[in-house]
C-alpha cells in the first residue's frame, strides 16, 4: 500500500521594496550652482578696493575685468534658472565695473601727466669732451678757472723721454677752487691718452686756490719715443668745470 507525500512549501523570502514616487510628481531638480556670482562678488570687491591704491592698483585690472565677466555670467545663469545668486552676481558685476572705470581714470590721469612733463633739457658736455680749445699760450675758462698752457717742450727725466707744458690757473670764482695734475692728459699723434708722470722739479702739485689765487707748475707725460704729429694737451676739472684743450 502507497502512501502519498504531501508537497514541500519552502518560504519564500520577504522582496526588499522599493519606493515609488506618487503619481503626479516631478523629479527633484539638481542644487542651484551659485559659484559664478559668488567668484565675481569676491573679485569686485577687491578690484574695487585695490583700484584706489596708487602703483597698487594695477593689480585690479584683471580682478575687475574677471569679476566683470563671471558677474555677467553668473546674472544670465540665474535668469535661465540654473542658479540662484542673481543678487550676488549683479553686485559682483557692479563693484568690478566700478573699479574698472576708476582703473581707466588713474590710468588716464597718469599719461596725462607724464605727457606733459617738461622736455629734460640739453645734456651738459660729457666729461672729457673738450667745449674750447686753443693753441699754446692761450688762456681758457674752465668754470671758475681761467687756465693757460705754454707749448709742449721735450725733456729726459730718469732716461725716458718726456714733453711737459708749463700751465697757470687763476681762480675768477668767489670760493675755493682745486687745482691737481692729474686734471691734465696728454693725447698723442696716434690717439693714446697718457697721464702726467714724475717730471722732478717744479711740478704741478695739488690744492685748493682761494678765490683771486694764481699758481703755476710743470705738468710731464711719458711719450713712449718720439712721434710726429700733433699732440693735444686737455684740462678736464670733472664736476669743478668743462674740459678744454690746446692743440700742439
Amino acid at each position: 500500500m502507497t502512501t502519498s507525500r504531501e508537497p514541500e512549501y519552502r518560504p519564500i523570502p520577504p522582496q526588499p521594496y522599493q519606493q515609488q514616487p506618487p503619481q503626479g510628481w516631478a523629479p527633484q531638480p539638481p542644487a542651484p550652482k551659485n559659484g559664478f556670482g559668488t567668484t565675481a562678488l569676491v573679485l569686485g570687491i577687491l578690484g574695487a578696493l585695490f583700484s584706489f591704491i596708487p602703483f597698487i592698483g594695477v593689480v585690479a585690472w584683471p580682478l575687475v575685468i574677471l569679476g566683470l565677466i563671471f558677474g555677467i555670467i553668473g546674472f544670465l545663469r540665474s535668469r535661465s534658472g540654473k542658479a540662484t545668486n542673481g543678487g550676488v552676481a549683479i553686485a559682483g558685476a557692479v563693484l568690478s565695473l566700478i573699479g574698472l572705470v576708476i582703473c581707466v581714470v588713474y590710468a588716464s590721469a597718469f599719461t596725462s601727466a607724464v605727457s606733459n612733463l617738461p622736455a629734460a633739457p640739453a645734456s651738459p658736455a660729457t666729461a672729457g669732451t673738450p667745449t674750447a680749445t686753443g693753441n699754446p699760450g692761450d688762456t681758457l675758462t674752465s668754470g671758475d678757472l681761467q687756465l693757460t698752457a705754454g707749448p709742449l717742450t721735450d725733456r729726459t727725466q730718469f732716461g725716458m723721454a718726456m714733453k711737459c707744458a708749463e700751465v697757470t690757473y687763476l681762480n675768477n670764482g668767489t670760493a675755493q677752487a682745486p687745482y691737481n695734475t692729474f686734471d691734465w692728459k696728454l693725447q698723442d699723434p696716434a690717439g693714446a691718452i697718457t697721464a702726467p708722470g714724475i717730471s722732478g722739479e717744479n711740478t704741478l702739485a695739488s690744492g685748493q686756490l682761494a678765490p683771486g689765487g694764481t699758481t703755476s707748475g710743470q705738468v710731464c707725460f711719458d711719450t713712449k719715443g718720439t712721434q710726429t704729429g700733433a699732440y693735444t694737451l686737455t684740462y678736464d676739472g670733472m664736476l669743478f668745470g668743462n674740459a678744454v684743450s690746446w692743440n700742439n
